[in-house]
């Protein structure tokens, strides 16, 4: 099955709500009894020193591939559980409830592979159909051979073998706390798999991946359903398992493709009209202008905290537009202007230092995410 060649996307992109989901505040009363709590609130953010923002960044895969690999294909090698462990400490489960994991393994292996085909890196990706093993052991985790892997390239036309060579579940029914309320009856799933990656002509795996993971799905039992067993086992959880698998398989995607992540950043604001205009332009994202106008007060401050703040404003506008290593400069000033005035021990000498190592880490990765993405 041929899962073609990907389009580009920006996975884990925030979500904006449209009109639709936009709901009308409404007024606050000055005798409303939450105004005063509203007024300190204002009071607090009116004086902070800074603001926080939210941030996408782009991160590279965890596995990077050699240029000339750019031909995918897609293997089911687990063999399917027969018997899902179904454990609860709320009720006798009934020797006669049988639970498969009929076409997870599918599942998971289409949904991997059609996650790799949006990458524009990768010229074809295609799935195996069907279970390449022959065996009864879903537990064991068989590695393909050297000769398994030559024939699946040779007659796919294929220089990578992505493998799953083990797909594991187990359902727990139990009870759990809920913003201090005990819920009973919660059901989780545990999954597990093992992914492999293989190279034609070698002994050995290029790589292994271990996966795992505890899936909550969105319902709970009702005590009124604890003594008969009538909804426990007329859920349907072939579909829960197939889902589950699904969602491991899209937390696969760090492993193979770039990926964003959402992160936190902050900015110092002050009084003085050219820092508020700087400001405004920050609200507005319009961070170049930004950038411009903290680099002229910084360069006319004359007392230490002006100077750091502002260093630590023109770092974050230098990462927003793209230059790290001009971030890091001025992250690094910060730094040790903080430092020098407060020591080692104060919490903002200890924000700055975190903010110049995941700086450090994103000029690092930034390379391998442009051979990633074919740059």
């Amino acid at each position: 099955m041929n899962l073609g060649k990907g389009k580009m996307e920006k996975i884990g992109e925030m979500g904006k709500q449209g009109k639709s989901g936009n709901k009308t505040a409404s007024p606050i009363s000055p005798i409303s009894p939450i105004f005063p709590i509203f007024l300190l609130f204002l009071l607090l953010l009116s004086c902070s020193p800074f603001r926080y923002i939210a941030v996408d960044t782009q991160n590279p895969a965890a596995i990077t591939f050699p240029p000339e690999l750019r031909r995918i294909l897609v293997v089911n090698n687990a063999v399917t559980q027969q018997e899902v462990p179904y454990e609860s400490t709320l009720r006798m489960i009934p020797d006669s409830v049988k639970i498969t994991a009929d076409s997870t393994a599918f599942d998971f292996c289409r949904t991997l592979g059609e996650i790799v085909a949006e990458h524009p890196f990768f010229d074809d990706v295609r799935l195996l159909e069907g279970c390449f093993r022959k065996d009864m052991m879903p537990l064991t985790a068989m590695f393909l051979t050297r000769e398994e892997v030559g024939q699946l390239c040779d007659e796919h036309e294929v220089d990578v073998v992505i493998s799953l060579d083990r797909l594991l579940f187990k359902l727990k029914e139990d009870t759990e706390k809920v913003y201090g309320v005990e819920v009973i009856g919660m059901l989780r799933v545990e999954v597990s798999g093992v992914l492999r990656l293989y190279l034609p002509g070698r002994e050995t795996p290029m790589t292994t991946v271990l996966l795992a993971d505890t899936i909550k799905p969105d319902f709970w039992f009702e005590p009124d359903d604890m003594l008969p067993h009538s909804l426990l086992f007329s859920s349907d959880h072939t579909n829960l398992l197939r889902k589950s698998a699904r969602l491991l398989a899209e937390e696969a995607r760090v492993h193979f493709i770039p990926y964003w992540s959402h992160d936190v950043r902050w900015y110092y604001v002050a009084s003085e009209s050219q820092w508020k205009e700087a400001t405004a332009f920050a609200v507005s994202e319009r961070w170049d202008r930004a950038t411009q106008l903290w680099l002229t007060l910084y360069d006319r401050a004359s007392s230490w905290k002006k100077r750091a703040r502002l260093a630590s404003n023109i770092a974050l506008g230098k990462e927003l537009t793209g230059d790290l290593e001009e971030a890091l400069k001025y992250a690094e000033r910060s730094h040790q202007l903080f430092l020098e005035q407060l020591g080692k021990e104060d919490e903002t000498v200890k924000k700055q230092e975190v903010y110049v190592r995941v700086l450090s880490n994103r000029i690092v990765e930034e390379r391998r995410l442009r051979v990633q993405m074919g740059e």
